[in-house]
């Protein structure tokens, strides 16, 4: 019995020394229990701990710096071309790029119009290669609307106050206006004038009536466009007669009592051989100009710009008769629009664009490219006294031509109706009440 107590003895002792040994062993034994952690976090009602968001901040990915700007401009702006316009052009970019870091500027031409023309390549690219867009691109009004229109360029608004500055012609202030907001920055105003040869008009009449009642051995013809699918001299006219291209709501209209009256200039004209008949194969202002250098005419109806490129030595410039309502220019122009979808550039790019709007540099730019200047500013640097002024009473006078649509739809009613009484088929009242007609059939 006493050697039994004895072994039990020796066995607790011996599980007590295990016991006691196992505190400073380096790993758990598996019959140990962890001590139960007491929470730090708080609990929810349920008594289970509420997890605690993650508190290592987000950093937002930074864009990376702008190192360079593309832009796509026509023929005429190339700055390799060996203009003044062209070097005044490249002198610009080369000054924003100096005061920016020494940013690559790269300056692609396109063709103006058609296949592969600005508008063109700038649809065709939004489309198929996005990551190839010109972060600039110089647009004429016309293909600014329609770009715009179909989300083509970006909205300026928010981006430039340079709009609402009030050094801008009003005509080329709505230039860059789309359904209320701004798409472009405008650099180049063109208007309808006339052009003439003192020499041979030495007394250039200043009313429709004084034109018609020349005498017989000063046989004037006045040249225009008569076949052009736009007939914007006939809305010239129109529009210096009171009447009105659109309704209320904004739908094309015309009315019969200002038409019936540009239709009896035109068969004034006619009677008294200021329009002769073969006016009819004239399509463009481009054939217009090209027919008065020629000098196949000695008066026509054409862009500023044609004149102010060439200046020629023998010609004149002057604003265009007046109606018996307004004295009427219609004008358009090109602008500098936002078409880069990567946010990210764009105010670099506008940047960029309000410094190739700065009136200095374009009182010498329009100068040397002949156009008008979009900012009055800009024309009192021009030198010559006498175009200087002239210019600004054709600007003063000038309305932005109507929409693309409202061209569309009055263009070619308008074009019919002067045909037909050039060619004595049908008197004044009859073309106007059978264009109101044709209008009514669309």
């Amino acid at each position: 019995m006493k050697q039994s107590i004895r072994i039990i003895l020796v066995v607790g002792l011996l599980v007590a020394m295990s016991l006691s040994a196992c505190e400073g062993l380096p790993f758990d034994l598996p019959w140990q229990v962890d001590e139960i952690p007491t929470p730090t976090q708080p609990l929810d009602e349920n008594g289970e701990i509420t997890p605690t968001p993650d508190a290592t901040p987000q950093v937002e990915e930074t864009p990376p710096p702008v190192t360079s700007l593309t832009l796509w401009v026509p023929p005429e702006m190339d700055p390799n071309l060996g203009t003044d316009a062209g070097a005044l052009f490249a002198n610009r970019l080369d000054a924003f790029s100096d005061a920016n870091g020494g940013i690559e500027i790269e300056v692609r031409v396109k063709a103006a119009s058609g296949a592969g023309g600005l508008l063109d390549a700038l649809t065709a690219s939004s489309s198929a290669a996005p990551g190839a867009l010109p972060d600039l691109i110089a647009l004429s009004r016309p293909d600014l609307e329609t770009a715009a229109l179909k989300g083509l360029i970006y909205s300026l608004d928010g981006l430039t106050e340079s709009p609402d500055d009030p050094d801008w012609y009003s005509f080329a202030r709505e230039m860059a206006l789309i359904q209320g907001s701004s798409y472009g920055l405008p650099f180049a105003a063109d208007a309808m004038a006339l052009v003439y040869r003192p020499e041979r008009i030495p007394d250039l009449p200043q009313t429709w009536s004084a034109l018609f009642e020349q005498e017989d051995e000063i046989e004037i013809v006045l040249a225009f466009p008569a076949d052009q699918d736009q007939a914007l001299y006939l809305m010239n006219l129109y529009l210096a007669e009171g009447g009105a291209l659109q309704d209320s709501q904004r739908r094309p209209v015309l009315e019969v009592e200002p038409l019936t009256q540009v239709y009896r200039i035109i068969e004034e004209g006619v009677n008294t051989g200021v329009f002769p008949d073969y006016l009819n194969q004239y399509q463009t202002s481009g054939q217009v100009w090209a027919a008065f250098r020629d000098e196949q005419v000695d008066l026509a109806v054409t862009w500023a710009s044609n004149f102010l490129k060439e200046n020629p030595t023998d010609a004149s410039l002057v604003p265009l008769f007046p109606g018996s309502e307004n004295t009427v220019a219609l004008g358009t122009g090109i602008s500098w629009a936002l078409a880069t979808p990567e946010v990210g550039r764009h105010t670099l790019a506008v940047a960029l664009a309000e410094f190739l709007v700065q009136p200095e540099y374009l009182a010498a730019w329009t100068r040397a490219a002949g156009y008008i200047p979009s900012r009055p500013s800009s024309l009192e640097g021009w030198q010559n006294q006498g175009i200087r002024t002239t210019i600004s009473q054709i600007a003063l006078m000038t309305r932005l031509r109507p929409s693309n649509d409202v061209i569309l739809s009055l263009g070619p009613i308008l074009r019919e109706g002067s045909r037909q009484v050039l060619q004595g088929l049908v008197d004044p009242a009859q073309a106007a009440q059978l264009a109101i007609e044709s209008l009514g059939d669309l």
